[in-house]
């Protein structure tokens, strides 16, 4: 598979090619390339097609898969003019970037997964009664049934409804009482059969709803460490009416539009939300859910056109996460996430005082002088590059920030970071030689970004931090440079596959 990999890179190479390195992924689910290229030392910079060789990507992770027992692998595969090539191959503890100069993320800890701000049970509680009344959503549900009927030219076909034995079976289940009204509409129908008669949303049968929240809705969403160091989960609007989590055992989902997202009815709301209230949730919300509606009979009102009473007052903002090129556009209570790009340096961070609710900052490729605005903010994912004159002195004992990438042209005194309690990622690969014996000192810290150069400094000192779930080698080193990195963190890295040959050798 690999001379025929090579074969074809070979074949379709450009004049003057050096050699070319494919980086790649491969499971059931699929194969993919990152960081792919052709090398043509005359024409750098230059961009030129490479064959995808999905066939052989596929059948390389399907033969490590029933040799090796590895679901996944990460491979690359160096070809050079002459037909030579290599190849190494390992399971998924290492993820590419998607780039050339990317680096490589390795998972250390596959069971660590970071928590969420509103996942624990121990979150404040509401103390609001449900809205929700059965009787009316009973009648509220007759009346959009009707309307579905008069628009379509048919009555829908309704399952039976299910008995009061199935719902006390599926409380048990959930621990928590099915919010009254949808309980009285299960005994109306089971579902729509599909019908997608309420408003265009198909209502789901009891065991469908069930299904769903024990597969996906009712657990955190969770891709892996390349994206997941520095997840932020955003509050939904009105704030604190619903859990700051992707996912929590008391949502149950109870209609969708077959997109990946559903509306749930949420049994374990925030301290300002109701019992039973309606939130939207599902592959869309990934940053966190959305409220929809006080409960299930004020969300069939609503699609009556009637007003829903219960409902707690919106910010009014038109959004919360912004992409501007300058502090001055748009800023409001509700922003809660702000990427600035390519404003001019040194940055003026004053006018985030605007947005007391701002969760994440990220400005890239502009830099500012002076932290102290961040002081006040509840940033909790920062990624600033600093000027000579700035430090992180104003981010000392900082209450939320869990993630951090700092970018400098001169060397910093990282010692603020000792005093802030939350912080479990940290990105230092864009700082020359900062203090790599410091992140050793940090208990809570489950994730360090660092070049190739940091990472053998802190082998050598012999201070890698204890605790690591997951760490980046940032650059374009290869394979078996983050394979290195892997071994020094205690991963047992001698099951890799390393291959070489030359497209003429027999099979």
């Amino acid at each position: 598979m690999a001379q025929q990999i090579t074969a074809e890179v070979v074949a379709q190479a450009p004049e003057g090619w050096t050699e070319c390195v494919l980086r790649g992924r491969g499971s059931r689910t699929g194969v993919g390339l990152f960081g792919a290229g052709y090398v043509v030392p005359s024409r750098p910079g230059s961009f030129f097609d490479i064959p995808f060789p999905h066939q052989g990507l596929a059948s390389l992770a399907s033969w490590f898969r029933d040799t090796r027992g590895w679901e996944a692998i990460v491979l690359e595969l160096t070809c050079r003019p002459s037909g030579a090539f290599e190849l190494v191959v390992f399971r998924d503890a290492l993820q590419p970037g998607g780039g050339a100069e990317d680096g490589w993320t390795l998972t250390v800890d596959p069971g660590f997964q970071p928590s969420e701000p509103g996942a624990a049970d121990g979150a404040e509680p509401s103390e609001l009664r449900q809205a929700g009344d059965p009787a009316e959503a009973v009648e509220r549900l007759r009346a959009v049934l009707r309307q579905h009927a008069e628009r379509s030219g048919a009555a829908p076909e309704m399952p039976t409804p299910v008995t009061e034995a199935q719902l006390a079976a599926a409380e048990r289940h959930l621990g928590r009482p099915l919010p009254a009204d949808l309980r009285a509409l299960y005994l109306e129908a089971d579902g729509d059969g599909g019908s997608e008669a309420l408003a265009g949303y198909c209502w789901l049968s009891l065991d469908e709803a069930m299904a769903e929240r024990d597969d996906h809705i009712g657990v955190p969403t969770w891709f892996g460490w390349e994206l997941g160091w520095r997840q932020v989960i955003f509050d939904a609007d009105p704030p604190n009416t619903v859990r700051r989590c992707s996912g929590h055992p008391g949502w149950l989902p109870f209609a969708t539009w077959f997109d990946g997202n559903f509306l749930a009815v949420d049994l374990a709301p925030a301290a300002d939300g109701r019992p039973g209230q309606v939130i939207e949730v599902g592959r869309d919300f990934d940053d966190g859910p959305c409220y929809v509606a006080s409960s299930v009979t004020a969300w069939l009102g609503q699609a009556l056109g009637r007003p829903d009473p219960h409902a707690p007052q919106p910010s009014g903002d038109a959004a919360s996460q912004l992409v501007i090129s300058a502090l001055d556009e748009g800023l409001a209570p509700g922003v809660q996430a702000i990427h600035l790009n390519d404003a001019p340096s040194p940055v003026d961070l004053v006018p985030l005082s605007a947005t007391p609710h701002l969760r994440r900052l990220h400005l890239n490729r502009c830099a500012t002088a002076d932290l102290s605005p961040v002081t006040a903010l509840p940033v909790e994912d920062l990624a600033i590059d600093l000027t000579s004159e700035a430090d992180l002195t104003p981010l000392a004992g900082h209450p939320h920030l869990a993630s951090l990438a700092v970018g400098s042209e001169t060397p910093i005194d990282l010692a603020p970071l000792r005093t802030l309690p939350a912080l479990r990622s940290l990105d230092l690969s864009r700082c020359p030689t900062p203090d790599l014996a410091l992140p050793a000192d940090l208990p809570g810290l489950r994730y360090l970004a660092l070049s190739a150069t940091q990472w053998t400094a802190l082998i050598a000192a012999g201070r890698l931090p204890a605790h690591l779930a997951a760490a980046r080698l940032a650059g374009g080193a290869p394979l078996t440079a983050a394979l290195d990195l892997l071994a020094a963190l205690g991963i047992d890295t001698s099951t890799a596959y390393r291959l070489s040959g030359t497209v003429e050798d027999a099979s």
